[in-house]
């Protein structure tokens, strides 16, 4: 159990550096990467509010504030008045923003899937079962 703890806690992290390259390299110019993450979680959790998206992005009130600002003026984020409480913003991806966060993920799968291209199918097919693993372990639904 530790040495699989381990191994994940090791390879995880060059994947993910791996997809924020992609990521990286796919965002629009005038966007920074934390603006990016604040747009995809927006567009995954539809009605969130600011301080959700502070609390995502591990930062300040003000600085996930200023940061969806940005992203409204840019006309990716729409700011709206929650349906639950008239105090609270809600905060929706617009269909730019939507569309912007799919191109940018779709280069990234297609990146991911040229690198997964050096393995064979039964690599592939082991490479699947764990992560299905993966996924009924850690996801929090």
């Amino acid at each position: 159990m530790r040495l699989c703890a381990a191994e994940i806690i090791d390879v995880i992290p060059v994947v993910m550096n791996a997809v924020r390259t992609s990521m990286r390299n796919n965002i629009v110019e005038g966007m920074s990467v934390p603006q990016f993450r604040c747009l995809g979680y927006i567009s995954r959790q539809p009605g969130s509010s600011v301080s959700d998206v502070a609390g995502f992005l591990g930062v300040t009130l003000a600085t996930a504030s200023a940061m969806i600002d940005r992203l409204v003026r840019a006309g990716y984020v729409l700011l709206e008045t929650s349906l639950v409480d008239r105090r609270r913003a809600a905060l929706n991806a617009s269909v730019q923003g939507k569309a912007l966060v799919e191109r940018i993920r779709s280069a990234a799968r297609r990146d991911m899937a040229e690198t997964l291209a050096a393995a064979d199918e039964s690599q592939i097919g082991a490479l699947m079962d764990g992560l299905s693993v993966l996924k009924k372990l850690f996801r929090r639904e």
